[in-house]
């Protein structure tokens, strides 16, 4: 991740539903690995981090916007995508990206 020049940043929070747990997070974030972003053109990386009272977010690394917004694209028609966002409290609001933030990296330290 030397040249971060394009690089992206997806910050996508969200809420825990109340019906669902945390292993069945976890068990739906490890399938949408391995079934979604790792195929992805542009994907580097993802985090699953835990915030606080349910609250999560995934932190993702992306090569350019126009990976992002590709993958953005897809995720409706993915399996495993679908069942992921069905874990999410989205506060009757049918549209998972809601809590998207994309951010543009200024300058990168190791």
């Amino acid at each position: 991740m030397n040249d971060t020049k394009n690089q992206i940043i997806e910050f996508a929070s969200f809420t825990l539903a109340e019906s669902s747990d945390e292993s069945a997070l976890v068990a739906a974030s490890d399938a949408l690995h391995t079934e979604f972003f790792s195929q992805q053109k542009g994907f580097i990386r993802r985090d699953l981090v835990k915030l606080s009272d349910g609250k999560w977010a995934d932190v993702v690394y992306w090569e350019s916007r126009e990976s992002v917004e590709k993958a953005m694209q897809n995720a409706p028609a993915n399996p495993a995508a679908l069942r992921y966002f069905q874990l999410m409290d989205n506060n009757g609001q049918n549209d998972p990206s809601g809590g998207i933030m994309l951010l543009s990296i200024a300058k990168s330290y190791s």
